[in-house]
């Protein structure tokens, strides 16, 4: 199937990224929060925090994983429909699971271990470099949805 995707359909799947997206951003924003947070004095508590939100947002980011068990979502049917954009879409899909196992590996890193000392800036520096490769990925994606439905995600 080469061509336009039905308007109805675009808009629908539009709406079902869009919240999936917003969901994972807010969870790294709750993830940044948490990690901003003061660590000295308070190490359990901060560490706690941190761990909350690394969970969500690692859920969030499983979510979005492909999954043959799920409907087909908008990357499929664009896709489907121009097939020339498969190679985009399959990078994404693979760094959308890159960043999945990032978020694993950094919650491996904060397992409480009492034989283990945790250090935040460590931590921090580790989300740094995990936001910004998340706030590439959501610009990639969001250029090559535009490219191909001339939907902008980001407007409301």
């Amino acid at each position: 199937m080469n061509g336009p995707i039905p308007h109805g359909t675009v808009d629908s799947l539009a709406d079902d990224i869009r919240a999936e997206r917003q969901t994972a951003l807010h969870a790294l924003h709750v993830l940044e929060y948490a990690l901003s947070a003061p660590a000295p004095r308070r190490h359990r508590t901060w560490l706690h925090r941190v761990m909350i939100a690394a969970d969500a947002l690692h859920a969030a980011l499983q979510t979005r994983l492909p999954d043959d068990d799920r409907p087909i979502r908008l990357l499929d049917e664009i896709a489907l429909s121009h097939p020339d954009y498969i190679p985009r879409i399959e990078s994404l899909q693979h760094e959308l699971a890159d960043l999945a196992i990032a978020v694993a590996a950094l919650q491996e890193r904060l397992e409480p271990d009492p034989q283990l000392v945790i250090d935040p800036a460590d931590i921090r520096n580790q989300l740094s470099t995990l936001a910004q490769a998340f706030r590439e990925h959501r610009a990639r994606e969001s250029d090559l949805i535009y490219e191909a439905t001339g939907r902008n995600l980001d407007e409301w």
